[in-house]
């Protein structure tokens, strides 16, 4: 199985540290979309996070200049002018009510290494529409903000193939799901959402669970999943076929079967308190791990506090059994254990 990779959008440096940190447990390392003329990882807030990321090789740093070839050039130029043709975009100045709300697009984002005929259209023609300008340091453009964000939303699923190359899977993946998705129900028109990525299922899995290792020091992190890399592989290897399935459904068979995974892992999350109860009483000689449960308890969130007491209880194959493939997700650490 190939590495995979959670493809970062929209923009080139993330906005919430605890999110990319969750990420870390799911996949094999977060890839950013770059352009050579940006300033490196040091300029990100949270540097510490990028420098380890970057020492355990688990960042992957994408340029535009090598990836957005003519090919995808004329992909993004092909979804960009259904948008411009539509006029949905000049409906983003009523919108957004600002429109002098531009900011800064990099002429390789959109396209002007791979194609830069194809890039002069699209520039051209958001120029007509009063939604770019020219560019004033010769590596970008100003570009409406909202039209901004659209062409790296779709810049995001286009470049999902450049993964092939670099023998990597790469899955688009966004600290920014309130700003995408309100962005694409005002652009489109049909309201048919995009097909969920494993990045989308595993968010929603992490949701419903209620896992954050915001708090563990990331070399715990690295060591709790090389330590469960078997668990780990098989609850990828079902997230990958659970995508694949959703792909193919209409958005109502979606919401419905996503309805239904939420109704299991609430299932099984009640089926470890209770088998929880019945071992603990068993064990009411590991004092020490008794007195960690009964302090996680007090937070008022019993299966939080039953996983965070580590390793006694899910060593129990009973209770493997009864997370099946989500034994990873349900034994991942917990920051209220820290």
């Amino acid at each position: 199985m190939k590495p995979e990779f959670a493809f970062y959008y929209p923009g080139q440096y993330w906005h919430d540290t605890d999110w990319i940190k969750n990420l870390v447990c799911f996949f094999d390392g977060i890839a950013m979309l770059v352009p050579e003329h940006m300033p490196d990882v040091k300029s990100i807030d949270d540097y510490p996070l990028a420098a380890s990321l970057q020492e355990n090789n688990l960042l992957h740093i994408i340029r535009p200049e090598q990836v957005v070839d003519s090919q995808a050039t004329e992909k993004l130029a092909t979804a960009l002018m259904e948008f411009i043709d539509s006029g949905v975009l000049e409906s983003l100045f009523s919108k957004q009510g600002d429109r002098t709300s531009f900011g800064s697009l990099s002429m390789s984002r959109l396209g002007f290494h791979g194609n830069k005929y194809i890039a002069k259209e699209i520039l051209n023609e958001l120029k007509k529409r009063g939604l770019a300008e020219d560019s004033e340091d010769g590596v970008s453009v100003p570009i409406h903000r909202s039209v901004r964000t659209l062409i790296l939303i779709l810049l995001a699923q286009i470049l999902r193939t450049v993964g092939d190359d670099m023998e990597i899977t790469l899955s688009p993946a966004t600290d920014r799901a309130q700003l995408v998705n309100a962005l694409m129900e005002l652009v489109t028109s049909d309201q048919r959402p995009a097909a969920p990525t494993n990045a989308d299922v595993i968010a929603f899995d992490m949701a419903t669970v209620g896992v954050d290792m915001s708090k563990v020091p990331m070399d715990e992190l690295l060591d709790y999943r090389q330590q469960n890399l078997r668990q780990h592989r098989n609850y990828i290897l079902m997230v990958r076929k659970f995508a694949r399935e959703l792909s193919m459904m209409d958005p109502h068979e979606r919401t419905a079967t996503f309805e239904q995974r939420e109704e299991e892992l609430n299932s099984i999350a009640q089926q470890l308190r209770n088998g929880s109860r019945r071992f603990w009483r068993k064990q009411a000689s590991l004092a020490f791990s008794l007195a960690g449960v009964a302090w996680n308890a007090l937070s008022g969130d019993p299966v939080a506090a039953i996983l965070a007491a580590g390793s006694a209880f899910f060593g129990a194959d009973s209770n493997r059994e009864k997370a099946g493939v989500y034994s990873y997700l349900f034994s991942t650490p917990r920051n209220l254990y820290y």
